[in-house]
């Protein structure tokens, strides 16, 4: 599976399943290597997976992230093993604990999600699965953006997939975890070269997660303090969780993602025309997630 190449990460629930096709061919034809799309509080993850890859060829299709409160390890390791073994090498499994405030919107006890994931992870391994097992098990990974979550990862998967991280902050992930592990870098980008536009449409988004305790204490370790999070959000946190500028500014940031150690890079790019206040509130998984504009993807293609 070579996810060398950059992806697109983007969330699809608002589209009609044939433009969801439509969608996806139009993303392997760019020459992007990967789909990648949150499990909000629309469709399954493992059914919408099931359609990417058949309507596609070549393209990779990875969860960021199947939510782990929402199924059982026997029923996820299933849905995981049936599309490694019928889509060989083209599947990635993404998975995660969300957050609290989503959770609770949801019923579920959000309590100890670091032991949950811990257990979790240990009945994964011995899930039982009776059917013809795949040439090649799915990767999985974790969306870890604290330090024992990560380590966690790192032991027991086969890497981590952060977002909203600089490339500094990629550099110590991959000091911590090591040089073999997955790290599939989120790069939240907008194709906007008026600041002031950029920053207003981002702090739209972002303010959204400012209110998520597991993005604060992830922004704090990058240096972050109250002051970067007060007026909704400073001008030098706007540009350290999404990438704003023209083609190559998105570019240079993608590439030092990937000089700081990331294996793989998936973008979102968005929309500054009032896309991304309705981005935030639509994504419901761990991660973010839209159905990025079109312009940029077109221009941000790989070359």
């Amino acid at each position: 599976m070579n996810l060398s190449t950059v992806g697109v990460d983007a969330l699809m629930d608002s589209m009609a399943g044939i433009d969801v096709a439509k969608f996806a061919r139009k993303i392997e034809k760019l020459g992007y290597s990967a789909l990648w799309f949150p499990e909000a509080f629309g469709r399954d993850p493992f059914a919408l997976a099931a359609h990417l890859l058949t309507v596609t060829d070549k393209l990779i299709v990875g969860t960021a992230i199947a939510n782990v409160w929402k199924r059982g390890p026997v029923a996820m390791l299933s849905g995981a093993r049936t599309l490694a073994e019928m889509f060989p090498d083209r599947f990635v499994l993404g998975i995660g604990i969300s957050h609290g405030p989503m959770m609770t919107r949801m019923g579920i006890d959000y309590v100890k999600p670091l032991s949950f994931m811990r257990d979790y992870l240990a009945q994964l391994k011995d899930a039982p699965y009776s059917a013809a097992r795949p040439s090649s098990e799915a990767p999985i990974v974790v969306a870890a953006l604290l330090p024992k979550m990560l380590r966690l990862a790192a032991a027991e998967t086969d890497g981590t997939i952060p977002t909203f991280v600089t490339p500094e902050r990629t550099a110590q992930i991959r000091a911590e975890i090591g040089p073999d592990k997955l790290i599939c870098v989120q790069q939240v980008s907008m194709l906007e070269k008026d600041a002031s536009k950029a920053r207003t449409a981002i702090r739209g988004l972002i303010a959204f997660y400012l209110g998520l305790p597991n993005y604060l204490q992830s922004l704090r370790l990058m240096g972050f303090d109250d002051s970067d999070f007060a007026g909704g959000g400073s001008d030098r946190i706007v540009d350290a969780m999404v990438a704003w500028g023209d083609e190559q500014a998105i570019r240079d940031r993608v590439a030092a993602q990937y000089k700081a150690g990331a294996t793989h890079v998936c973008i979102t790019p968005l929309n500054a025309e009032g896309s991304a206040g309705a981005w935030s509130h639509a994504a419901g998984g761990s991660r973010t997630g839209a159905t990025p504009e079109e312009r940029a993807l077109e221009a941000l293609a790989p070359r």
